[in-house]
């Protein structure tokens, strides 16, 4: 009921631009009566999309019948600007909607300046999609959240506070690609920038984060608040010195307390940012806090328990990468350590859901088989975890086999190949970051 509402009213709106000139107090009366219908369903729901596919308008994922009779100015504006889908996010205000009706209805422009034109006009919790534009695909997704995450740190950087639209956007990607395929995702999180490790890691630890949150079962709303809290659980450190974050040897004393600052600066700065659930801040705020409530800050309340999901996905992250002290782990190493301190630094169910979802051989892990042959997993089976999907990289006579070949070991034919050890990919100059990112690029241009 909410959808047709919101379009009839919307659809109103815009058929007002033809009877009257921009800025004139009819229209203006018509996009604040579509922000209070809006409202409604934004007090729900973080974002909703109205979209064009075949000529029928889309209201979220639900066609809307006799679209064409109903909502004609809609549909005509959409054609003429060639977009695909229009995204309104919890927050949008009547002036917002009253410049894009404005911008919609105004000369045609290309896409990318329409976007600009947006932006100059301060709607922020109002995006497009243009029909022009492929579907994006995971390494783009990636590619999207490390931009997000590198402009909010820099505006930080630069005294300002960051808007919450962008990260909650890229977090709705993130946690739609998780769900489209999980395994693809987690293979992302292999990417290892030494140079860009805060804005990488953040990436990495989000896409974590939302897998064990949708594993959990978590409410969209949950994995949303986890995700918005994983992209954002650095942040406090723009205000450590780069120095001291990458210093190689141990911390002084002084040092190692502005580090332990940094959940403290990172809440402070997600307070100010407009748009924001309270909790948030309680994520970042609680991310180094252990399941035994030691860690730091040492001040604190009840434990969050979306808190306690960025505390297991941010360790896994830490250990599986190469760091100015450590020598990475592989990610069954990583298992098998974290689940040592479960119960500990670890809330042991949250931790048991995660090694189940993750598997005995993660995405990832570089193995050999009985057939002397090596490969990466790409793909995890929950009924039979010690026999996942593979790449093989090298062939049973040490050749490098280009293309990579698929073999599940699930499938009765390859019954014969087993796992017999698990390999060190830097051992053979195998960067597996490199490696999915080649086949989410693969994949999105097939």
């Amino acid at each position: 009921m909410f959808g047709d509402d919101i379009l009839k009213s919307l659809n109103s709106a815009l058929r007002g631009t033809r009877l009257y000139p921009p800025g004139h107090p009819a229209i203006k009366s018509s996009a604040e009566k579509t922000i209070l219908l809006m409202g409604k369903l934004l007090n729900e729901e973080e974002n909703f999309l109205i979209g064009l596919v075949e000529g029928a308008i889309i209201f979220d994922e639900d066609p809307m019948p006799e679209s064409e009779r109903l909502y004609p100015e809609l549909i005509a504006v959409m054609r003429e600007k060639n977009l695909a889908s229009i995204i309104f996010e919890r927050g949008v205000k009547a002036q917002e909607l009253s410049a894009l009706i404005d911008i919609l209805t105004g000369p045609p422009v290309i896409e990318q300046k329409l976007r600009n034109t947006l932006s100059a006009s301060g709607v922020t919790r109002i995006s497009v999609k243009f029909a022009t534009e492929e579907e994006g695909n995971f390494l783009e997704v990636y590619n999207g959240a490390i931009d997000a995450v590198i402009n909010a740190m820099d505006e930080v950087r630069m005294g300002k506070i960051p808007s919450s639209g962008p990260v909650n956007k890229v977090t709705d990607e993130l946690a739609e690609a998780v769900l489209d395929d999980r395994d693809a995702m987690i293979g992302l999180a292999m990417i290892k920038n030494y140079d860009n490790y805060l804005f990488n890691h953040s990436v990495n630890v989000a896409i974590l984060s939302v897998s064990l949150a949708g594993a959990l079962g978590l409410s969209k709303e949950q994995i949303h608040n986890t995700g918005v809290g994983a992209i954002l659980h650095d942040i406090g450190k723009t205000g450590v010195a780069e120095q001291i974050i990458r210093k190689p040897g141990g911390l002084s004393s002084e040092e190692w307390q502005q580090i332990k600052a940094h959940p403290q600066l990172g809440a402070d700065i997600i307070k100010r940012m407009d748009g924001m659930e309270a909790v948030i801040a309680s994520i970042v705020y609680e991310h180094h806090i252990k399941y035994d409530e030691t860690g730091y800050p040492e001040e604190h309340g009840e434990l969050h328990p979306l808190s306690q999901i960025i505390t297991i996905c941010d360790a896994y992250d830490a250990l599986t990468t190469l760091r100015v002290y450590q020598k990475p782990h592989n990610p069954a190493e990583a298992l098998k350590i974290m689940n040592n301190f479960s119960g500990k630094t670890f809330h042991p169910d949250f931790l048991k859901t995660f090694t189940d979802m993750i598997g005995i051989y993660p995405v990832g892990t570089l193995v050999r088989l009985s057939t002397n042959h090596l490969g990466i997993v790409t793909k995890v089976s929950t009924d039979t975890p010690s026999r996942p999907v593979l790449k093989i990289i090298v062939d049973a006579a040490g050749a490098k086999t280009t293309p990579p070949i698929v073999l599940d070991l699930t499938e009765e034919s390859n019954s014969e190949s087993t796992i017999i050890a698990t390999v060190n990919p830097a051992s053979l100059g195998i960067e597996l970051g490199e490696f999915f990112k080649k086949e989410a690029a693969a994949e999105g241009s097939s």
